[in-house]
This record gives structure tokens, C-alpha cells and sequence, in this order.
């Protein structure tokens, strides 16, 4: 399959300049592409081209008419009678969303998440299989309408990534979280997008063929952890945040079902923890990736989703009410924090006792520094003593030595806040590591200027032997 891609791509490639040239000179676009060039959206700053590039090649269009043809749910809601349709607002109340709002929408370019959460929430409950065919049907609309003469190229891309987004979402509900077709629909859509995102186009088809290992070790009944690693990794670095949680959880499912747990699949599960509060971090990193706020939010709305529907084991978090900002976010944001810290708190817990003091340290003063972001002074003090006692058990560097001085700063700033025996307490603790670590740093000096004594001291016998 992988191979079937690449040289589909080559002949897309190919066959893209005769393409734009029919285009460029008859002056109408191809059936089913993009306007012509000299259009209203004919150049792009990303590509440079004209909006042929966005036209999806044949054998997309072959596994569109297989893939998507079901017209039968579409079909359905337009023909229902009144009687029915009154019944639908008894049954769903009077703010049901069909997929014929969602073609109004999306003709108007007003696609709404809040919608799409509405629509794909009240099917969930209804079986995976009756959400996914839904799925198909807002996909083939969002597809139809990116080939719409007149579309601008940022309309075209944002269209396509919402039909990806819901492609995902096909994948994750599908048997066991995998589906070769709808992963191959998704590569496709990436193989056309404009030169900004190869290095995704890159990313995607290693999920790609990753999931097609997934599906034959599935199939043959073979292990799939390394496999849903990889995927979760590959995942992470498309900032499909949901996708990723997805994998983490199903591996974490696999090792706490075995009773009971060997030391190595503790190890496996402490892994897991970590890496998925190391995934809420970069998920609340507000300054890095979320300044429009629109990954934040669907993930938000896919998390909150399958927490209520079938994934009983999430905590919710507090969803945004109201345009997406660092006012509406504060809460979300708090919630996620607090989801990191449990997962941390719970890797501990499975942490090997005497493995890697130093590795446990960081956590530990991860853990800290989260608390203290919260406000929460005391269990920040708490960890991040803990975390003081584990390094002063390494043998002394500057690196160490930096790292203690980290701690000691903030835990200072926690006692400040602390009244009381336990503050009292506390700062007594940090006064005297405050003062062994001054005595600990000269001594550190001393030793290596002996050290360098004697090191000269042997170069400058050497040269008199000489």
C-alpha cells in the first residue's frame, strides 16, 4: 500500500503541470479541481502556484466514490416528513444538529466545532458504527466544497483540515482504534497541500504505515506496543493531541489488565505517565503552539467527549465558554495542569525505588514547580524537599549543584507564603541546604584545584624526563 502511494504521488506529480496549463489556458478549472489561474485565488504565499496544486488526484477521487458514496443517511434526512422531523425535536430536542445544517454551514464557510461536537456526541451514543458513517458524509461536504471554483487558498486548507480532523476521528472509533482506508484518504489530502506543509506530509506517511503494521499485528494476533508507541510519538509531533492520549490509553490498558504486573511492565507503565503529563504540558504551553486556540479547543472537544461516552477513566476538563482567549482558558488550563501532576504523582508510584535517583529528582521537582504555578505552596514544598534529598545522594558537579540551587530558590518562595509550625519547619530545612550547599560548593573548588596541582605537577615531570 505504502508503495502504491509513492508512485501515485509521482504521477499526481507528474501530471500536475499539464493540469494547471489546461487550466491557465481554457480559462475554467478541471472537473472537481480548483479555479483557474488568474482567479480570485490564484497564487498562494506558501506554494507560489496556482490552485491546481489543491486538486485531488484520481485515485482519490476512486477511493472517495468507494470510501464516501453513502448517501443513503444524507439522503434520509432531507426526505423525511413532517411527522418525522417533528419527531426528531422530541428526540433530540430543538437544537439537534443534521447533516443538512452542516452542508448549509459549510457552503457559507460558518463551519461550527461546537456543532460538529453536538452532532458527533449524540451519535457516539448511538454506536460507533452509526458516528462514522455520519463522519463520512461531513467529510465528502467539506471535500466537495474545497473544489468550489472561487475558494481562496486559505479557505481550501482550512476545509481540508477540518475533513482531517474528522478523518481522525473515523480512525480512533473504528475497530481497535485503526482504519487503513481512512488513514490512506488522509495521507492523500496532506500530499496536496501547499509547500509550508511537507514536513506534516512527512509525519503522515509514517502514521500511515505504521498503521497498516498496526492492522496486520492485530490481525495476527501479535503484540502492539511498539507499534501504538510509535504512533503516539508520530502522533505528538502532528500535535494530534487526542490521537496520542488515544494510543497512550490503550497501552495502558493492556499492562494494568495483567495481573499480576511484572517489575518491567511497571517500568512500561511509569514510561507511559510520563510521557502522557509530558503531553499535557506542551498541550498548555500557551506561548508556543496555541496563540489562535483552535487545537486547543479541539482537543478539548474530542477529550470531553469520549471522557462522558466511552472512555469512563478521564477526568473531564472544563470546557471554553466563549471565544477562545487567556481569560475564557483559565480554568481549562488549571484542570490540565492538575491532569499532569496526577500523572506524574501516579508514575512515581510505579518509579523502580533505587533506579535512577537523578531521573526521580526531575520529576519530583517537576511535580514541585507545578504545584507552585497552582498556588498550592505546600505540596510544592513537599516534592521539591523530596527532590533535594534524592540529588544531595549524587555524587557533586556544577550541573548538580545549579539544580539544587533551582529548588532551594523556589521552595524559599513557597515558605514565604507558608504560616505556621509547618513554614517554620520548612525554612529551617532550607536554611540548612542552603548553607550545606555553600560548604559542599567550596569544598568541590578545593578538591579540583588539587586535582589541577597534581595534574601540572605531573605534566612538568614528564617534560624534565624528557
Amino acid at each position: 500500500m505504502a508503495e502504491e502511494v509513492k508512485k501515485e504521488n509521482e504521477k499526481a506529480a507528474k501530471e500536475a503541470p499539464a493540469k494547471e496549463g489546461a487550466q491557465a489556458k481554457g480559462g475554467a478549472p478541471a472537473k472537481g479541481g480548483a479555479p483557474a489561474k488568474g482567479g480570485s485565488a490564484s497564487t498562494g504565499k506558501d506554494g507560489g502556484k496556482d490552485m491546481a496544486m489543491l486538486e485531488l488526484p484520481e485515485k482519490f477521487k476512486e477511493e472517495d466514490r468507494f470510501f464516501l458514496g453513502n448517501k443513503s443517511i444524507e439522503q434520509e434526512e432531507r426526505e423525511m416528513g413532517i411527522l418525522h422531523k417533528m419527531m426528531d425535536v422530541a428526540l433530540y430536542g430543538s437544537y439537534k444538529v443534521t447533516l443538512e445544517h452542516f452542508q448549509t454551514m459549510i457552503k457559507q464557510n460558518k463551519f461550527s466545532e461546537d456543532a460538529l461536537d453536538e452532532h458527533v456526541r449524540h451519535y457516539l451514543k448511538k454506536g460507533p458504527r452509526e458516528c462514522i458513517g455520519h463522519l463520512k458524509v461531513i467529510i465528502k461536504m467539506l471535500i466537495d466544497q474545497s473544489r468550489e471554483t472561487g475558494q481562496t487558498m486559505g479557505t481550501q486548507v482550512v476545509l481540508l483540515f477540518k475533513a482531517i480532523d474528522c478523518l481522525r476521528m473515523i480512525v480512533q472509533y473504528s475497530d481497535q482504534g485503526v482504519d487503513n482506508i481512512a488513514s490512506f484518504l488522509l495521507l492523500q489530502i496532506m500530499a496536496r497541500m501547499p509547500k509550508a506543509f511537507v514536513k506534516h506530509m512527512s509525519r503522515e506517511k509514517e502514521i500511515f504505515n505504521q498503521n497498516v503494521a498496526l492492522k496486520r499485528s492485530i490481525k495476527e494476533q501479535q503484540p502492539t506496543i511498539n507499534v501504538r508507541n510509535k504512533l503516539a510519538s508520530l502522533y505528538l509531533q502532528q500535535r494530534c493531541y487526542a490521537d496520542s492520549l488515544y494510543q497512550y490509553e490503550s497501552m495502558l490498558d493492556y499492562f494494568q489488565s495483567k495481573k499480576p504486573m511484572t517489575p518491567a511492565d511497571r517500568e512500561k507503565v511509569c514510561v507511559l505517565h510520563l510521557n502522557i503529563a509530558e503531553m499535557y504540558k506542551a498541550i498548555y504551553n500557551w506561548e508556543a503552539d496555541f496563540k489562535n486556540g483552535q487545537i486547543f479547543q479541539n482537543f478539548l472537544f474530542r477529550y470531553n467527549r469520549d471522557a462522558e461516552i466511552h472512555i469512563k477513566s478521564r477526568t473531564p476538563i472544563t470546557p471554553i465558554r466563549g471565544p477562545v482567549n487567556k481569560m475564557t482558558i483559565t480554568q481549562s488550563y488549571k484542570d490540565i495542569k492538575q491532569l499532569t501532576i496526577n500523572h506524574y504523582e501516579t508514575a512515581l508510584k510505579y518509579f523502580p525505588a533505587e533506579k535512577n535517583r537523578k531521573k526521580r529528582s526531575e520529576i519530583l521537582a517537576v511535580v514541585g514547580r507545578s504545584y507552585a504555578e497552582m498556588g498550592k505552596v505546600s505540596d510544592a514544598a513537599s516534592r521539591l524537599q523530596d527532590s533535594l534529598l534524592l540529588l544531595g545522594k549524587e555524587r557533586n558537579s556544577p550541573e548538580i549543584f545549579k539544580e539544587k540551587e533551582d529548588i532551594l530558590n523556589l521552595m524559599k518562595q513557597c515558605v514565604g507564603k507558608m504560616p505556621g509550625p509547618k513554614g517554620e519547619k520548612y525554612k529551617s530545612f532550607v536554611v540548612h541546604e542552603s548553607n550545606k550547599l555553600e560548604q559542599d560548593q567550596h569544598e568541590w573548588k578545593e578538591e579540583e584545584k588539587r586535582k589541577d596541582e597534581i595534574r601540572r605537577a605531573a605534566e612538568e615531570g614528564r617534560k624534565k624526563v624528557l
